[in-house]
């Protein structure tokens, strides 16, 4: 019976721990994001907003988990790859499935076969899954200035 009230007690403290080190909503990283109106993803890249400053909400769906150092956002069948800026600051590596702003400069961009095999390797692809990259990669980029989490 000690040992179930123990191992019950055990469960409860990591639960809460796991909580307590997740991302609260208004973190923000890199610099603060002015105020004003921003877009989804999708109506960034329908209006064509490539190369100017603009700010989008979309759901991270994944971060590098070496050090959060790049992030990918998802709206709708739309994905976007997020670095930031002077490489400056990064994002917690637990943000996945989590609404956030980001401020920067959207554009299109092409990997090389070298950089798409890191950027999966950095995200935890298997290595099938790295070998199956062959040539260069176009993607959506933005380059953030700042992140603030949302919910």
């Amino acid at each position: 019976m000690f040992r179930l009230l123990l191992l019950s007690m055990s469960i409860v403290v990591a639960v809460g721990i796991g909580r307590a080190q997740s991302t609260p909503q208004g973190s923000t990283y890199g610099d603060a994001p002015s105020s004003g109106e921003s877009v989804t993803l999708a109506k960034a890249v329908d209006t064509k907003t490539f190369n100017a400053p603009c700010r989008i909400t979309a759901t991270v769906s994944e971060v590098c988990q070496k050090k959060g150092c790049w992030m990918i956002l998802k709206d709708k069948d739309l994905s976007v790859r997020v670095t930031f800026k002077d490489y400056g600051f990064f994002v917690p590596k637990d943000l996945a499935g989590r609404r956030v702003l980001v401020e920067g400069v959207l554009s299109q961009t092409v990997l090389s076969e070298a950089d798409a095999r890191h950027y999966a390797e950095d995200g935890g692809a298997s290595k099938e899954e790295i070998a199956k990259i062959k040539g260069d990669q176009r993607e959506l980029g933005f380059e953030a200035t700042g992140v603030k989490v949302l919910k």
